[in-house]
């Protein structure tokens, strides 16, 4: 049984990130600004491949059974659409990268990354430790990937962890998963620094789009970045200088190397239209 599809499609486009990284607004962005685009964010049945994806990071799921996994999820999805490229911005797919260019003809995979300092700041404000994330986050097998998962004996365990330690550990294991699109898509493979991508002038959104190769509709593009989209509201942490000794001990350790790498010094990144 062949498992590729989305043939009609003149170009797929996959965006992956760690989450809180603006994926809503991407695909908002590209859908309503952008002549012959259907840009997705997370569509059902996003949530059971979220789960697939840590499974396939602990070696729980086969590459084979990934592969499927996407085909079966989005195989009728991508028959109803006639809009000649797709775009799905999607955090949960993560552990999919291999199984999109098994799936899809030449897919373009476009891998946003954000400071931790700013990206675990939004997470917590956002909710990633109250209700119902936070039950999602302790019970649900695999909702969230976790040291001992990949792991037989790890450093700490995600329960000895404090909040700001577990998403700090969550950034770099993803980020470093996602860097590997760089060597399997090659040209096809972009990576954005979300302080880039939402400056306030706009022009990183326009470089994405010019590097997809897409047309702007005149006047709609400016008009949705000037809006706000899924920005988290509740205080929980403060800004990066306020954290206590331990947290920042904590991001510099999980993330120090990566943020080197992505070009995160010193400075940190608060000023942007879009906070998710």
């Amino acid at each position: 049984m062949s498992y590729h599809i989305g043939e009609q499609f003149e170009k797929v486009v996959f965006v992956l990130s760690s989450g809180r990284t603006g994926t809503t607004a991407i695909a908002r962005y590209l859908d309503e600004g952008c002549r012959g685009v259907r840009a997705l964010h997370e569509p059902t049945p996003s949530r059971t491949l979220r789960i697939a994806s840590g499974r396939y990071l602990a070696g729980k799921q086969k590459p084979k059974d990934m592969i499927r996994l996407l085909w079966r999820a989005r195989h009728k999805l991508c028959g109803e659409i006639d809009e000649a490229v797709y775009v799905e911005s999607n955090p949960f797919l993560y552990g999919f990268l291999d199984a999109l260019g098994e799936v899809f003809d030449s897919p373009r995979v476009v891998h946003v990354v954000r400071d931790p300092r700013t990206m675990i700041r939004s997470a917590l404000n956002f909710g990633a430790q109250r209700g119902l994330k936070w039950l999602a986050n302790t019970f649900v097998p695999y909702w969230l990937i976790k040291p001992e998962h990949l792991h037989f004996a790890p450093e700490r365990r995600w329960r000895q962890m404090s909040a700001v330690e577990r998403i700090a550990w969550y950034w770099s294991v993803i980020n470093a998963h996602l860097n590997r699109g760089e060597e399997l898509y090659g040209e096809l493979y972009r990576r954005v620094r979300y302080e880039d991508l939402f400056a306030e002038d706009g022009g990183g959104v326009r470089e994405l789009i010019d590097w997809i190769g897409l047309e702007e509709r005149p006047g709609e593009l400016d008009k949705r970045m000037q809006q706000r989209i899924n920005e988290s509201r509740h205080a929980e942490l403060p800004e990066w200088p306020a954290w206590p000794a331990a947290d920042r001990q904590a991001v510099e350790h999980h993330c120090g190397e990566l943020m080197g790498r992505y070009g995160y010094v010193e400075s940190t990144f608060e000023s942007h239209r879009v906070d998710g």
